[in-house]
């Protein structure tokens, strides 16, 4: 990933998200509107009706072949996922620095955020793994191909959008005071 943007905390009481920018040596404020009511229901409402249109269709081939492609298929739309959203970030540009007050609170909670983050990764992992298996000694339901190949867009993203390897130095640099902040008097 390119993007000079690396995620420090985000706050969900203030809807807030905290940047550090590895070219400007700045953290800085992202703003987010909150997901509408109606992108829910929609959501929803579609996957009510995908069930009920492939709930009882099976795909006429072998269950190897069914399942290599159902991960593929996850991994390669993950993979597009990763490149548009890194692509859109870099260009992205964020709002006001926050103060040096602020900073630390930030880094320590930021912190407490990936460990969590990573375990909901490795679950998300977990399930993909076990959705697979449920797929591979199937009938070749279409519901549950479609269900695997979902799961395994889940892990790539949670992993590699945090960027949890620059995260972790950039907090352990912080811890030792060698991480470069400039604020200014912000």
């Amino acid at each position: 990933m390119k993007s000079p943007w690396i995620q420090v905390f985000y706050d969900k009481k203030e809807n807030k998200n905290y940047f550090y920018n590895v070219n400007e040596k700045k953290i800085v404020e992202g703003k987010y509107s909150a997901q509408n009511t109606i992108v829910t229901l929609l959501s929803g409402t579609v996957g009510v009706v995908l069930y009920a249109l492939l709930g009882s269709f099976v795909i006429k081939m072998p269950t190897n072949y069914l399942t290599g492609f159902s991960i593929l298929l996850g991994i390669i739309i993950s993979v597009l996922l990763i490149i548009v959203i890194d692509h859109s970030s870099k260009k992205s540009v964020f709002g006001t620095p926050i103060s040096i007050e602020k900073v630390s609170f930030c880094f320590q909670e930021g912190e407490k955020q990936l460990k969590k983050n990573l375990r909901i990764g490795y679950w998300t992992l977990l399930l993909a793994i076990g959705s697979t298996v449920v797929l591979y000694f199937s009938n070749g339901e279409a519901i549950l191909f479609f269900a695997t190949a979902l799961f395994w867009m889940l892990p790539l993203p949670l992993f590699v959008l945090q960027r949890p390897f620059k995260r972790k130095k950039m907090y352990t640099l912080y811890k030792k005071n060698q991480l470069p902040i400039e604020n200014g008097g912000f």
